[in-house]
């Protein structure tokens, strides 16, 4: 009888990398040993794409529980632990690390194992339950082991799982230059990645004057929404990249589904992040086959190598150029 593993996430959106690792950890699976089941707490796309996969759906709330209020906090954890004992689950996978959740005190109380899943650099605070409640703790990077602050809370428990890509569908995208009204003749150097500053738009956006001043057939693609927080960012960027000066070779597509269609339209991919802690969009370009220039930093230089790609030091618009220039020549 296969394993019956429950899934949570905080976060219902499709459009940032750790939503999209959930989607391909459940792809992976070998249904006839385990069954995969997700706890909702509300609706959204990444909701959508599971049932779509035919993942049983499971509505129900998650709340914090607070020291200052022992009792109810365990009468919450109480419930959830019924809840989980009702649905038969044998082990509870949280998509992040939180904090205190009544959902992963339940499981505990239900002898399940829990699994939590770090996808950013967390504080393991003293206080935080899930340090105890953790059977393991799963990192995405070495780069990221070493971000965590409280690390030594956790060391004992935690392994490093790189993200993983579907590589055919990545390898398998259709260019849409002539949707996108783009010649075979012109170089396409494109990202996908939430427009925020720590995604270094702003960097892309000087490393796209300087390039589409010094080769009339280049033309910059930035697939992604804006960041939550950060539309006053995003509408500046976008606003920007209306100048004269880019001549309309730097265009903004927006949150897009067919982002492996979008990869083949592109002849190089640019990353120009100030933080990443793994970087799964890189992978995801070079399933593609493009050439990849990406910052220095997380867990990117544990992916590219000399043959695959170019780092760059972070922040460094002339970097980039430099990088970007020898391959469009």
């Amino acid at each position: 009888m296969p394993s019956r593993v429950l899934f949570y996430y905080s976060s219902h959106q499709l459009d940032t990398g750790s939503p999209k690792v959930l989607l391909n950890l459940v792809d992976s699976l070998d249904r006839s040993r385990f069954e995969p089941l997700f706890w909702a707490t509300g609706h959204g796309p990444l909701v959508d794409a599971l049932a779509a996969r035919e993942v049983e759906i499971v509505h129900g709330s998650v709340r914090a529980v607070s020291l200052r209020d022992p009792l109810g906090g365990l009468k919450a954890a109480w419930t959830a632990r019924q809840r989980l004992r009702q649905l038969r689950i044998d082990l509870l996978h949280f998509n992040e690390f939180g904090w205190n959740a009544d959902l992963a005190l339940g499981a505990w109380l239900a002898r399940i194992p829990v699994l939590f899943h770090f996808h950013n650099p967390y504080e393991v605070h003293a206080l935080n339950l899930h340090r105890f409640i953790a059977a393991k703790v799963l990192v995405v990077s070495e780069a990221e082991r070493l971000e965590i602050q409280g690390f030594e809370r956790i060391e004992s428990k935690t392994e490093v799982l790189y993200n993983g890509v579907d590589l055919d569908t990545f390898g398998a995208g259709v260019s849409q230059r002539s949707a996108l009204g783009l010649t075979d003749e012109q170089c396409v150097i494109g990202t996908v990645a939430q427009i925020c500053h720590r995604k270094g738009i702003d960097i892309l956006l000087e490393v796209a004057r300087e390039m589409t001043r010094r080769y009339s057939h280049v033309v910059f693609l930035v697939v992604g929404p804006p960041a939550v927080g950060q539309a006053a960012f995003a509408e500046e960027m976008i606003g920007a990249s209306k100048d004269s000066a880019f001549g309309g070779r730097l265009r903004f597509l927006g949150s897009r589904r067919d982002v492996p269609n979008l990869l083949a339209t592109m002849d190089v991919f640019c990353l120009p992040s100030r933080a990443e802690p793994f970087g799964v969009v890189v992978i995801e370009a070079l399933a593609a086959g493009l050439p990849v220039v990406a910052s220095r930093v997380g867990g990117i230089p544990e992916i590219l190598g000399t043959a695959s790609g170019i780092t760059v030091p972070p922040g460094s618009a002339h970097g980039f150029v430099d990088a970007l220039s020898r391959l469009v020549e």
